[in-house]
């Protein structure tokens, strides 16, 4: 039986890598020893690759992808491939002679002149005008050149288009190199190998059946040098390493544990929000960590120096693994035995997982629906600054997503917050630790008029808290408006409180479900709301009627409705969006006959396969 070199690599869209590379990463199954690259264009691609040290195989690939062609070089291939496919000087360039009537060496042509016969030439030059061009004239006739991909001459002008051309992200293919083997031919049989049936059975094993559609299978053979990770490890993958020798009788657990084994298994991402540091989900979930923590639980003394280690070597304190947060919480009543689900609405964190340092008190359903201010005090707090803006919260009680950095972005620059002529508020239904509500503020911060101030609404009393210390960080005041505050407002609504209308962010922290109400309590005059954010996953849908109404009905605004779309499902969802808003426009007011235009989607990030997380831009115009 021939033996193979050869490792498999799945070759993905872009948008999927995170999702794949995880998976593998679960597995233990990523070549850590060969980087993630784009896949060259299907159209430049040759059809086949040949591997020297590979299968006799080649590239041959498992199915056609979505775009109908699934072809890539080797990464060694790609290394070798000259940088500038247009400039080729083995390759002379190809110019139309209309004498012979075909492309040929430019050399040539001066010295059949000079051998031509005079009338001959004169006939020739009566041929060449009657022909879309000449010698001299390459209008119509351009110069070739040699495409050293295609193996052939093309037109320059059309290779340059095609380097050129950009893809779309979610079009763009990118190779992930895996451990998995290539499977080699038999005995030198030239039978086609099952790619098919190879990729079904690793997606599946991958638990990625979701996008098995878009994976395809090319293979590479992988570095030979020694620890080919050890020049590319990160401190923290190089602390590990060392501190991982230092556990007692590691190769007695068994032969295939090893140090590198672990640290080649280990992610490669991984977050510092000071002053913790923050491991994504998957740490221990290969087969070399469960086999490591079955002896050595990650609770366990043993185990303390490891993360100290880890956590020192990128300047932290405390070390925690990272969890999904639940959209449901369990639990069990004391005088029943049964376990019931409720939807997690606080949106607590409760499958972190603390691995090192003192993160505070432990979460109970007192501490977290009803916190004392000691609480708060002995709380682990955490901070990030993102697009200049800092934020803070204590991790065992509130989330904070990374990925919406550049939502937040789009919202400091988005014409419809920065072009307002008149001072007006901003609203954020679901404000949590003010993870879009702080960029509405920074952006009126620029500019005379706009966004002045923030009305939050905000269950959760950590994430209030967060809010609350956050806006202090960043040099903004806010007035947190409790239960008490709120029913006084409600038994006086003549009371005459300037704190109301001089804080930049005005919390209140109840339900958005009287969001309208509450908001009618203030005194006046209160400015124009122009922008109401809705940023709840996996829905905001109950808060949609409350947002039409609290927009202001003479200049009208903007909603910004944040949900997760299946990838194929985007435009029709966004019909779906505008229909029902223009339906609640109608209920509200039809008088007006105001319109609900969807303006923008923009796609934020991959929430899991095949699920985009977009926010709709919903425009909805004033009184005409």
């Amino acid at each position: 039986m021939e033996t193979s070199t050869s490792r498999i690599v799945l070759v993905v869209p872009k948008q999927h890598v995170k999702n794949v590379k995880s998976a593998l990463e679960r597995a233990g199954q990523l070549d850590r020893s060969s980087k993630i690259i784009p896949e060259l264009d299907h159209k430049r691609a040759p059809e086949a690759v040949i591997d020297p040290a590979g299968p006799s195989q080649g590239a041959d690939l498992s199915k056609a992808s979505s775009s109908g062609e699934d072809t890539a070089a080797s990464p060694a291939e790609a290394s070798q491939a000259p940088p500038n496919l247009t400039h080729q000087s083995r390759f002379p360039r190809l110019h139309f002679d209309a004498t012979s009537g075909e492309y040929v060496d430019q050399s040539l042509l001066g010295d059949r002149v000079q051998r031509e016969n005079r009338n001959i030439e004169n006939e020739t030059l009566s041929l060449a005008a009657e022909a879309p061009g000449d010698r001299d004239n390459h209008i119509r006739f351009p110069a070739l050149q040699f495409d050293v991909v295609r193996g052939e001459y093309v037109d320059p002008s059309t290779m340059n288009a095609e380097l050129d051309q950009v893809k779309e992200p979610e079009q763009q293919r990118m190779r992930i190199p895996t451990t998995i083997l290539y499977p080699a031919q038999m005995n030198g049989s030239n039978d086609i190998l099952d790619l098919g049936g190879l990729l079904s059975k690793i997606t599946e094993d991958l638990a990625l059946g979701e996008i098995s559609t878009d994976i395809s299978i090319s293979h590479h053979v992988p570095s030979t040098a020694a620890s080919p990770r050890a020049a590319h490890q990160s401190p923290l993958h190089k602390a590990l390493g060392t501190a991982l020798t230092l556990l007692p009788d590691l190769a007695s657990i068994t032969h295939t544990l090893t140090v590198e084994a672990l640290v080649t298994a280990f992610p490669d991402g991984y977050s510092v929000y000071k002053p913790m540091l923050l491991l994504p989900h998957n740490s221990l979930s290969s087969e070399p960590w469960r086999t490591l923590i079955t002896t050595y639980p990650a609770d366990s003394d043993n185990m303390i120096p490891v993360w100290r280690d880890m956590a020192i070597s990128v300047g932290a304190t405390h070390v925690a693994i990272n969890a999904p947060i639940p959209i449901s919480t369990s639990s069990t009543s004391a005088s029943s035995t049964t376990t019931t689900d409720k939807e997690n609405i606080l949106r607590s964190p409760t499958n972190l997982t603390p691995l090192y340092g003192n993160f505070g008190p432990a979460p109970t359903p007192q501490t977290i629906a009803s916190p004392s201010p000691t609480d708060f005090a002995d709380a682990l707090w955490v901070t990030a600054r993102q697009n200049g803006i800092w934020q803070t919260w204590a991790p065992l009680y509130t989330m904070f997503s990374r990925g919406n950095v550049n939502e937040k972005a789009r919202i400091l620059n988005l014409p419809s917050v920065n072009d307002l002529n008149v001072a007006s508020t901003a609203v954020d239904l679901y404000a949590g630790i003010g993870y879009f509500a702080f960029s509405y503020k920074k952006s009126g911060d620029r500019r005379n008029t706009g966004i002045k101030q923030v009305a939050c609404w905000e269950i959760n009393p950590w994430s209030v808290e967060g809010l609350r210390r956050g806006a202090e960080m960043n040099g903004w005041t806010c007035r947190v408006l409790q239960e008490t505050d709120i029913a006084r407002l409600r038994g006086s609504p003549a009371v005459d409180d300037s704190d109301f209308h001089q804080a930049d962010l005005l919390v209140f922290q109840t339900s958005n479900e009287s969001a309208e109400a509450d908001y009618a309590l203030l005194p006046s005059p209160k400015s124009p709301v122009r922008h109401v954010n809705l940023g709840l996953l996996p829905s905001s849908k109950l808060s949609w009627g409350v947002a039409v109404a609290m927009l202001d009905k003479q200049l009208g605004g903007w909603i910004h409705v944040h949900e997760n779309v299946g990838v194929n499902d985007v435009e029709t969802r966004r019909k779906v969006v505008e229909e029902e808003f223009q339906g609640l426009v109608d209920k509200k007011d039809a008088a007006t006959r105001r319109k609900a235009l969807v303006e923008h989607v923009e796609k934020v990030k991959m929430y899991a396969p095949g699920v985009v997380h977009c926010v709709f831009d919903v425009v909805i115009g004033g009184d005409i």
